[in-house]
């Protein structure tokens, strides 16, 4: 773990200077999380600028490259109240990972991946110098997570066509070594085209478990919003809100690739919610089988199978974030989290109205 200081002192691990000599306190410190694909080239000089220009407010920094010293670094930040926040450097899923660290303090991100949803939804800049401003001035504000078989996600659960596509796209993004390479949304064709040739859509059942909303749903695509929008911004549930203490479920009931673009269509011209083939609720708690092998993604990376009642794990690799069952259970976890933003940002009207709306229900 690399830890600078500020200028004008004793000599901190990293070389750099620290202000204990000038026995001057410094504001604060932040911790930085750098996933290793973004931690080289663009990603590092971004890395880089953040720490020059927090220093040039009086903020220390602390960064953490590896898995071990992320979860160090979480727990050191929530047992000291001078840290300002943690910053996640990289995609929603280094966002989505330090999440499930259970941070203590509020987190923001520091946009160098490929969608980067949780970027644009809190409205947080790719500039290092505004986010060292937004850091310094802002507000945190609370977010819900979902805790899918006890991982918790910030943006989305997919099972079915959807997670097909991920899982296939994180396997042909991961070397023989294990390591993860950067991608790019052009990286998606070849698994989309696998996927539409060999995805055999088995039936998904979906059960609200709310008291009194008692409800099973049957689809062959479904998914599970925090926050509304999906890959290329398109806005699945425009009125979801992130601290409404709701899930938003959206079941796709037919199976097949052409009916999939056709439902991708329908929501990219924002007309999905009114189609027959389409069912849209807000709960609290979910449960998902099947009878068939369905993959399952969490904020856009694998995190393994809903699988048919004896069915056995699909061959490969295991990874210990992935989840493998023939019941998966999802809930919404309200207020977990929070989150730094700039002083300006509000949630979308249509979110705040839809919001109300329920609370008078």
């Amino acid at each position: 773990m690399t830890r600078i200081f500020e200028e004008g002192g004793d000599s901190g691990p990293s070389g750099l200077s620290g202000d204990s000599a000038r026995g001057e306190r410094s504001p604060g410190w932040v911790g930085i999380v750098v996933n290793r694909c973004s931690g080289t080239g663009a990603g590092a000089r971004k890395v880089a600028r953040l720490v020059e220009t927090l220093r040039e407010r009086r903020l220390a920094a602390e960064i953490a490259w590896t898995l071990d010293e992320r979860a160090a670094l979480v727990v050191r930040a929530g047992d000291d109240p001078s840290c300002r926040c943690l910053v996640a450097v990289g995609g929603d899923g280094t966002i989505s990972a330090l999440l499930n660290e259970g941070p203590k303090v509020p987190i923001t991100a520091l946009r160098a991946g490929t969608e980067n949803l949780f970027v644009r939804h809190f409205k947080l800049r790719d500039d290092p110098e505004e986010l060292a401003r937004t850091i310094a001035t802002g507000k945190a504000v609370w977010t819900d997570v979902g805790l899918a078989n006890g991982r918790r996600f910030v943006l989305m659960a997919g099972f079915g066509f959807d997670g097909d596509v991920v899982t296939r796209h994180h396997g042909l993004r991961t070397t023989r070594t294990g390591a993860v390479k950067t991608t790019h949304r052009a990286a998606y064709v070849e698994p989309i085209l696998r996927s539409s040739f060999s995805y055999r859509f088995p039936n998904v059942r979906v059960r609200i478990e709310d008291p009194g909303r008692e409800e099973t749903l049957v689809g062959t695509t479904v998914f599970v919003f925090n926050l509304p929008r999906y890959a290329l911004g398109i806005p699945f549930v425009p009125e979801s809100r992130q601290d409404d203490g709701l899930l938003d479920l959206i079941v796709f009931r037919d199976p097949g690739p052409f009916q999939a673009l056709y439902y991708l269509w329908r929501v990219v011209l924002g007309a999905h919610l009114d189609d027959p083939g389409v069912s849209h609720r807000r709960a609290r708690r979910l449960t998902l089988e099947s009878d068939g092998e369905v993959p399952v993604q969490l904020d856009g990376d694998p995190a393994g199978h809903l699988l048919p009642k004896g069915g056995e794990p699909p061959p490969g690799p295991g990874e210990p974030c992935l989840t493998t069952g023939d019941r998966w259970a999802i809930e919404v976890v309200p207020k977990a989290a929070r989150i730094l933003v700039d002083s300006s940002w509000e949630p979308d009207v249509a979110a705040v109205a839809l919001a109300a709306d329920d609370q008078h229900r």
